[in-house]
């Protein structure tokens, strides 16, 4: 069985990511522990495969792009299209390759992160999402692999390099911007239910009702599962209820228009009977009519950030995990109306 990266650290008695900077011969790895390391490599006969050959020769230096787990959706949503086409910029700008990472399953996943880890494949990685009790991360943690969020995330958090928005504000801001028109009877819906932001978006959301004195209806809120259309499902039974909500706030854009469409099957109007404002200002928000009210939280930029973060601490320039919270701004269109009905000016 040939050897692996693996067996050299575990002889060496260091992390992976200490034998793929031995291999780079990086300069936040002391001498003595790189000698050690190389006494191992000879030891076991070690020969590092051609990517780490690259990475030695410093002419291939690669980010290894971490995705949610998806049966393939995640490639249908222009979040994540446009974050990996401003890191994939930003990493050809200082000179980084990119590598996907993903999976159907949590294990697929892991395995596939491993191997590029194992195989001295990755400087480090960019985790494009952040969920709870997430073995990505553990493992990511444990191994003491460079690497950096988009999203706050849920364990290690002073110990991370991340940068997110500040999705509470946000979801607060969302629901202010329903409140300032007059709506009171706004749901929030959404899909990602085990995700930080949506969490925090939520929480935003909450917190925008109890500053306006207005209680919140439970069945006001719906974080449907996709499959089985467990989240059609519910919308169908509140909009048909007796108290149906004037206004939503959706979890993303394509939530959104997934909305629209279905109210327009039970005959409600957008913005006459429903106004309804989102996340992400994709080019969905463009393609739907009416065009929808969406909030922009800078894709680019967010992505530029994590790159930039991320190769500080590769290439020794940071050493101190950080976080950077960047702004949002809500961009008006034509899904939200007065909750008397009357068109905004």
């Amino acid at each position: 069985m040939a050897i692996t990266i693996k067996d050299v650290a575990k002889k060496a008695g260091v992390a992976t990511s200490t034998v793929s900077r031995t291999i780079q011969d990086h300069s936040s790895i002391s001498e003595k522990t790189k000698k050690k390391v190389r006494s191992v490599m000879k030891e076991l006969g070690y020969q590092p495969n051609l990517a780490a050959r690259g990475l030695v020769n410093k002419n291939m230096r690669t980010i290894g792009v971490i995705l949610p787990v998806s049966d393939g959706s995640v490639f249908k949503n222009p979040f994540f299209l446009e974050m990996i086409r401003g890191i994939s910029k930003a990493c050809n700008e200082k000179k980084y390759m990119v590598a996907l990472a993903s999976g159907t399953t949590e294990e697929e996943l892991l395995e596939s992160i491993q191997t590029m880890a194992k195989g001295g494949r990755a400087d480090g990685f960019i985790v494009l999402y952040s969920k709870k009790k997430d073995r990505v991360i553990d493992y990511l943690h444990r191994e003491k692999l460079f690497y950096a969020m988009i999203g706050k995330p849920y364990e290690y958090e002073n110990e991370i390099v991340y940068v997110d928005n500040d999705n509470q504000l946000a979801g607060k801001d969302a629901t202010d911007y329903l409140l300032a028109l007059k709506h009171e009877k706004i749901a929030y819906i959404d899909k990602k239910f085990d995700q930080m932001m949506s969490k925090e978006r939520l929480a935003g959301y909450k917190q925008a009702l109890m500053l306006a004195k207005i209680e919140m209806n439970p069945k006001y809120i719906i974080q449907g599962q996709t499959k089985n259309n467990g989240l059609e499902e519910q919308v169908r039974k509140l909009f048909s209820s007796e108290n149906p909500p004037t206004a939503i706030v959706a979890g993303d854009d394509l939530i959104a228009m997934e909305l629209i469409y279905l109210l327009k099957e039970i005959n409600l109007s957008i913005p006459e009977d429903v106004s309804i404002i989102s996340f992400n200002n994709s080019i969905f928000t463009e393609m739907v009519q009416p065009t929808l009210t969406s909030i922009d939280l800078h894709v680019t930029y967010l992505s530029e950030q994590v790159v930039e973060k991320l190769v500080d601490f590769i290439e020794g320039k940071q050493t101190l995990a950080i976080k950077v919270i960047l702004p949002h701004e809500i961009i008006e269109r034509k899904s939200c109306n007065w909750q008397t009905g009357e068109a905004r000016t």
